[in-house]
């Protein structure tokens, strides 16, 4: 047999067999209408035990390396009471570690087995005589 016939059929056999994997592998209409979204949940969703003036408090350290004003968004999982990847949307490292260890010390509960991204913002401002004033709302993302 020709080396190069020999190579094409190898190639067309080949070529068949990965379409058929592929189509075995291709999720069905039932597989479809069994995946659940997960939407993002509000702080005090997830947080229902989140004191606004404790948790300000708690980012005493935040706002010390932070610029001010400035606004930080954060955004974490949650599943049951376990929170994780909390990212600060800041370029300071002090602040950065300092709202990420206050983050995990929340008690937080996603209601289910499922994870849920959690996303609020802080802002951080001058008071007077160099007070610390934080505020922390909701995610008001353009577009949400």
């Amino acid at each position: 047999m020709n080396s190069a016939r020999y190579l094409r059929h190898a190639v067309t056999a080949l070529a068949a067999a990965t379409c058929c994997l592929a189509a075995q592998a291709a999720p069905s209409d039932a597989d479809t209408a069994r995946v659940d979204i997960v939407g993002q949940l509000p702080l005090r969703t997830a947080c229902p035990s989140v004191d606004d003036a404790a948790l300000a408090d708690d980012l005493a350290a935040a706002w010390s390396a932070a610029g001010k004003p400035s606004t930080v968004a954060v955004t974490f999982k949650v599943q049951r009471h376990h929170v994780y990847d909390v990212v600060p949307g800041t370029d300071s490292p002090g602040t950065f570690h300092a709202i990420r260890h206050v983050v995990h010390q929340l008690a937080c509960d996603g209601g289910d087995d499922q994870p849920h991204d959690v996303r609020f913002v802080i802002r951080f401002v001058d008071g007077e005589h160099d007070a610390p004033v934080v505020a922390i709302g909701d995610d008001d993302a353009p577009g949400r």
